[in-house]
């Protein structure tokens, strides 16, 4: 079965905007997507009504849907509640996370609130670009393989960050059989000669390959969330991403 997919956003390109000023310029950029992922810093975890409120109303206006949050980053126990909580109340369908890959106990924890909230948890992948550590971070297919398969639960899978992968020297073409399934998301970030965490589609990314691999590996319940995402000056963010949604769609073209 073809996966269906769902492009969208990860609201960190609008970098220090805060998140009334990133969804206006969603709203007005000739980007066509709908679909939204939450970054922590635009808006942390709050159960203030009237706050909460507000923000549904800037996201309608926006014409967005927020299918997750994230990432977040935890070091302990105790700390994911809030989070997914806070994900939870706007309907989202998993939370992004990540931590030290051997704390089974945060895993744990990350679980009982996936069921508790009744959404997904995505183990994201970094690298060495914002870790100096990458003993406290999922940076390579054995990290994130070797907890799914210690915790074979339909509530843990993947948020796949193509960019981190290719800085982390991983081929994520090779990523996507082997977690297949287990894959919620998929952040769509590009490395370049320009830019080190650049627009998809601007770089090393073979973006028709990979949806394809997606297509072919991926088949779940609901559309599967192609999420643009890249760190550039703030004058770019907003051109940049009608090309890289151009070049994501001309990618999912390919497949017809």
């Amino acid at each position: 079965m073809s996966q269906p997919f769902d492009p969208g956003v990860q609201s960190v390109v609008f970098g220090d905007d805060s998140i009334e000023i990133a969804l206006e310029r969603l709203a007005s950029s000739p980007a066509d997507l709908s679909t939204l992922e939450l970054w922590t810093d635009h808006r942390p975890p709050t159960d203030d009504a009237d706050d909460l409120a507000t923000l549904r109303r800037n996201l309608e206006v926006a014409g967005v849907d927020v299918r997750g949050y994230g990432v977040v980053d935890l070091d302990d126990t105790g700390e994911a509640r809030e989070y997914v909580a806070f994900a939870a109340r706007l309907g989202a369908d998993y939370v992004t996370v990540n931590y030290p890959p051997g704390r089974d106990d945060i895993t744990e924890e990350l679980l009982a609130l996936a069921d508790e909230f009744e959404l997904d948890v995505a183990i994201h992948n970094y690298s060495e670009i914002h870790h100096d550590d990458l003993s406290q971070v999922f940076s390579s297919i054995d990290d994130v393989r070797e907890v799914l398969e210690r915790y074979d639960d339909p509530r843990l899978g993947v948020c796949v960050d193509t960019g981190h992968f290719l800085a982390a020297s991983v081929d994520p073409a090779a990523v996507i059989p082997a977690f297949g399934d287990r894959i919620v998301a998929v952040h769509l970030k590009d490395t370049s000669d320009a830019e080190l965490e650049d627009l998809p589609g601007a770089g090393v990314l073979e973006l028709e390959r990979i949806v394809g691999l997606l297509a072919e590996h991926v088949d779940r319940e609901r559309p599967l969330p192609l999420l643009i995402e890249y760190e550039l000056p703030a004058e770019r963010a907003v051109g940049a991403l009608a090309d890289a949604e151009r070049n994501v769609r001309d990618a999912l073209a390919a497949l017809e």
